[in-house]
């Protein structure tokens, strides 16, 4: 049976949600139902040992959900996809420069065919970082300069950071033997207080970044690094829009920390870093992509025309949608929207948001929409005043809806009003936004109302 990460993501799905059907699973993976349908099959004759003629979905995703040890049984399974065996030649290619053919065609059930077949994909990522690949009876090489692989082995270790949980066992091991870490355990440390003192949202994918550029950039005994730098002699590398204080105050952080370690001509990269996470560089505060203004207005459509704000939007969005482009780039299978529990994502807004922007760029999933949801939701006016509306709605409920809006929306209603009330309200009182989850007739020139949908509990499609 062949058996690879798309299974172990939908089993994990699953166990973490065992009310999901099969549209549920075939909406939040972005896989037809059919597709899906096939997994289930594989994973269903993998773990119970039979073949299966005919069986109801439902009782697949039952079964599966049920049985103990499924993902152990299913990762001695586990093999290497196309995009898998082309990201572990270019990662020991990044690393070594030259690989030995006949010593990974058989751990990766490699022909020279197959590799010829690879060549596009290759030389597409490839060309981004001015290198070449070669390939001759002796082995496979990667022409061009050491810098350029160094920032090539850095965006294959970040998608080895991201992807892990779900690579097959070998790939996991050579990696790992290859890492050259005196203390991890400080590491991770110092990576979290670097993040607390950027103020930044300690995210897996921050984390990562971080850690991926130590391992790539890290010096050695022969090799200036930051430790050894003095604060005056660093000015140079100074980014203009940074106030001397903040800069001393991270280049203070960096000398006693694990960082220390990273060659002192790097620091110029490790800054462009910090800028991404704090949204101060230049390129995150305007326009980074011609579709950009398309997902503005789509957000602006489930949050509020406060999203139409630009200051608002695009430093919040820019490093989101640089993010998918780097995804799409290096096949980056990020689901790290499966550690969530997604019980109540079918048919949410959220989901419905993320499939429209998903029509303009094909490699935004959930998790982005759910992050960069709860970021802008934040921006909601705060001095704003929100009022709830009802008609037909009990009264001794209303506080339960306004508590889910809340939750789902992020707007904090103060008071809650019949609709034969609100008029006189309104003559003597403030009133910003009016919100209602009924169709509800209201006019008043100086108030938005916000009509919302009714926040149902649990709902799910027949």
């Amino acid at each position: 049976m062949y058996i690879n990460t798309k299974h172990l993501q939908i089993l994990h799905l699953i166990k973490n949600n065992s009310n999901f059907n099969l549209n549920d699973i075939s909406e939040i993976l972005n896989m037809s139902p059919q597709h899906v349908k096939l997994h289930l099959k594989d994973i269903y004759e993998e773990i119970l040992e039979r073949n299966i003629s005919s069986i109801k979905v439902d009782e697949m995703l039952k079964n599966i959900s049920n049985f103990k040890n499924a993902k152990k049984i299913l990762r001695k399974s586990q093999q290497f996809t196309k995009n898998q065996k082309i990201f572990y030649i270019l990662f020991f290619l990044s690393k070594f420069k030259n690989i030995n053919f006949s010593n990974i065609s058989k751990e990766l059930d490699l022909t020279t065919r197959n590799l010829n077949n690879y060549k596009d994909t290759i030389n597409n990522i490839l060309k981004v970082y001015s290198l070449k690949l070669y390939i001759s009876s002796q082995g496979i090489r990667l022409l061009g300069s050491n810098f350029n692989l160094k920032r090539l082995n850095y965006f294959l270790f970040f998608k080895f950071l991201i992807e892990k949980d779900y690579l097959p066992y070998k790939f996991r091991k050579d990696i790992l033997d290859n890492l050259n870490i005196k203390s991890f355990s400080k590491l991770k440390k110092d990576i979290c207080s670097f993040l607390t003192l950027l103020n930044s949202h300690h995210s897996m994918h921050q984390q990562a970044t971080l850690l991926a550029f130590f391992l790539t950039f890290k010096g050695n005994i022969k090799e200036k690094t930051i430790n050894e730098i003095s604060f005056d002699k660093c000015l140079k590398y100074k980014p203009s829009h940074w106030k001397i204080d903040f800069f001393y105050e991270i280049l203070c952080f960096l000398k006693n920390s694990s960082f220390k370690y990273i060659k002192t001509e790097f620091l110029y990269l490790l800054f462009n870093i910090i800028d991404t996470f704090t949204y101060s560089k230049v390129c995150f505060t305007n326009s980074i992509d011609k579709d950009i203004k398309s997902i503005q207005n789509i957000f602006s459509q489930y949050l509020g025309d406060h999203i139409l704000d630009n200051s608002i939007f695009f430093p919040a969005a820019n490093p989101w949608i640089y993010y998918c482009k780097i995804k799409q780039l290096f096949f980056i299978d990020d689901f790290s929207l499966i550690n969530l529990n997604l019980e109540h994502i079918p048919n949410s807004n959220v989901l419905n948001m993320t499939k429209k922007i998903r029509e303009i760029i094909p490699s935004f999933n959930i998790f982005e929409g759910l992050f960069l949801w709860f970021i802008l939701s934040k921006n909601e006016i705060s001095e704003d005043i929100n009022i709830f509306v009802f008609k037909n709605i009990e009264r001794n409920i209303v506080p339960i809806i306004i508590n889910e809006i809340y939750k789902k929306h992020s707007i904090k209603i103060t008071k809650s009003f019949n609709s034969k009330e609100i008029n006189e309200y309104l003559k003597n009182n403030r009133v910003d936004n009016i919100v209602t989850v009924e169709n509800i007739k209201i006019y008043h020139k100086n108030v938005t109302v916000k009509n919302l949908y009714f926040p149902v509990p649990n709902y799910r499609k027949l």
